[in-house]
């Protein structure tokens, strides 16, 4: 089956979806959808998977976040010979603000050469060695939580840093809970269901996920999820006639003006639901269509040599780009003169991985140029498609040289309209860019919505979006429309992510378990869900689109689709659409 084929097949599918991050409880966003008959037994299994999958992925960033200090501390012991690091630790703290102290541990038990708030400490605090590094045991100080970590050197003395573990904190959802080694909960989510004192007061059955090397035990117990149809409540979206005059036409008709991107227009009116309202516009003569103003929420799950990048992580935390043959790809492409918008939560404006890789932003929630990020999701999903690559810090992009453009369509709770979302496409397209990415949706078809991503289309953008977490058949918007390529979440073994939508409307695959990339206040974090698939696959577009420019929307997708590693039964199936991406027959297909 081509794409061309297929694509006709999806745009028949008009079923009802939503997505969610699979990860904090603070990306597990409002569903939308219409269908009131979900098998509670059944939606509670996948709690409990989910659950895992969640705390799995805690674990991997808590490792995360303590692996760059641990590095740290092995390079300045490599170069010590007793000098003075003093300077050298102030930068390291006003370069990575979580590291709250550093000092020189003598053999006499002395502090020396302390930068920052460390005050005191003793070799026999620490509790534990895990490949050189040692490290105590958690511990509070005026209401935050720390940890220290150490590197012995020759001489005996020791370099150590304190860390404030702020972040994790904060990062934790409501419903997780971690203990340290010797099973007492130093940080727990505000849910009453995860306030424990010990790993003995845990319920029967529960279970924990170890962080690496710490002996640290992540508890979550999340809620079983409901999924109610969400819109915002009173409010409408309308396509106004050309020649209606937006503010007469409101004022005629008693309509308060909410929000207004011409021809589209959000309205309320005093003392009106939504179903009133929509019934008295859709009688307008200069109302074209009107439809409620959908809530949406954001999608957390032959070539001789390989290029390898000195980021950081990618070695040891970044399997994923491994497994779509990408090092082998960048010989051919780095995705020079193009631009991805991501359509999403915003975008760290300042992230050290991302910030001279930002073209001019949108804000489409409040119709501004503020796309800062507040949710951390549209930050994770930016590094994924085109993190600065090569530069020693963090992370790698899977497009190296492709430029980010942050759109902002949802707010600091992961949540938007179908009019922010479809105002951002508008924007992103006017403004240059050449691949579009959105890993959020809507389990409710949007003429608003479809009037933007045939526009963008039409104008030779290529549309990538995630297809979807709930383990449904059911197609999501905009997943679901033909001119979209839907991605859907495969693991480490290649096999499908359990939470992955799937069905017809599937184009192809890419990893979406443990996927590790930037986040807010220049952290960087575990995260699972098909939000994560979808930036490999524009990522690869952006490297398709920069090898020939002159290659259209439609070619692009034929070519991604066509060089996919085949999957499960037959050239094409329900669960992983042609396959998992594969960077390097991708791009050897137009060198060839």
């Amino acid at each position: 089956m081509r794409r061309s084929e297929k694509w006709a097949i999806a745009f028949g599918v008009l079923a009802i979806v939503t997505m969610l991050v699979i990860g904090p409880n603070h990306h597990n966003n409002t569903y939308t959808t219409t269908e009131n008959n979900y098998n509670q037994k059944n939606s509670q299994v996948e709690a409990t998977a989910k659950d895992h999958l969640m705390a799995e992925d805690l674990a991997k960033t808590t490792s995360l976040f303590l692996s760059a200090l641990s590095e740290q501390l092995d390079k300045w012991s490599e170069h010590y010979s007793n000098g003075d690091l003093s300077d050298d630790f102030s930068e390291e703290i006003r370069e990575h603000p979580y590291i709250s102290g550093m000092a020189l541990l003598t053999s006499d038990q002395q502090l020396e050469q302390t930068i920052g708030t460390l005050e005191s400490f003793k070799e026999s605090q620490f509790s534990h060695t895990q490949n050189g590094i040692r490290y105590s045991e958690p511990y509070n100080r005026d209401g935050k939580s720390y940890l220290i970590m150490g590197k012995e050197m020759e001489n005996n003395e020791i370099i150590i840093g304190e860390v404030d573990l702020s972040f994790i904190e904060a990062y934790l959802s409501e419903t997780a809970a971690i203990a340290d080694s010797s099973g007492t909960f130093f940080v727990s989510g505000s849910d009453p269901n995860v306030q424990f004192k010990t790993t003995a007061e845990l319920p029967d059955g529960a279970k924990t996920e170890t962080v690496p090397g710490l002996d640290w035990n992540i508890y979550v117990q999340s809620k079983a999820e409901e999924r109610d149809q969400i819109t915002y409540k009173n409010q409408a979206v309308a396509k106004l006639a050309p020649q209606a005059n937006s503010t007469t036409w409101a004022k005629q008709n008693h309509y308060r003006i909410v929000s207004e991107n011409n021809p589209y227009i959000v309205v309320e009116k005093d003392n009106t639901g939504t179903d009133h309202l929509l019934e008295e516009l859709r009688r307008n003569e200069d109302v074209l269509f009107a439809e409620p103003n959908y809530a949406f929420a954001n999608q957390v799950q032959t070539i001789e040599s390989k290029v390898e990048p000195n980021d950081e992580f990618f070695k040891p935390y970044q399997w994923n780009l491994e497994q779509i043959q990408i090092e082998e790809g960048w010989n051919l492409a780095n995705g020079q003169d193009t631009v991805i918008a991501i359509i999403d939560s915003g975008v760290d404006p300042n992230h050290i991985d991302l910030q001279e890789k930002l073209t001019e932003g949108y804000n489409a929630v409040d119709d501004n140029d503020d796309f800062t990020d507040q949710n951390g999701h549209g930050t994770h999903v930016a590094g994924i498609a085109a993190a600065v690559t090569n530069n020693i810090e963090g992370i790698a992009g899977v497009s190296w040289q492709s430029k980010i453009m942050p759109v902002k369509a949802l707010n600091e709770n992961g949540e938007g309209s179908s009019y922010s979302v479809a105002r951002g496409i508008y924007w992103a397209v006017d403004h240059g860019a050449d691949v579009i990415n959105m890993s959020l949706g809507d389990y409710n078809h949007s003429d608003l919505l479809y009037d933007a991503i045939t526009y963008a289309h039409e104008q030779g953008v290529i549309l990538v979006s995630a297809s979807g977490n709930d383990n449904t058949e059911q197609a999501m918007y905009p997943a679901a429309y033909p001119e979209v390529i839907t991605v859907a979440a495969v693991d480490e073994n290649k096999n499908r992510a359990f939470f992955s939508n799937y069905g017809d409307h599937i184009d192809v695959s890419a990893p979406g378990e443990h996927i590790p990339s930037t986040y807010t206040d220049n952290q960087y974090v575990v995260l699972s869900g098909t939000s994560m698939a979808s930036p490999h696959v524009a990522g690869l577009a952006a490297l398709l689109k920069s090898t020939n420019p002159e290659l259209t929307n439609d070619a692009i997708g034929d070519i991604i689709l066509g060089t996919a590693d085949q999957l499960g039964d037959g050239d094409y199936n329900a669960y992983y659409g042609y396959g998992e991406i594969n960077v390097r027959n991708s791009l050897q297909q137009i060198i060839d």
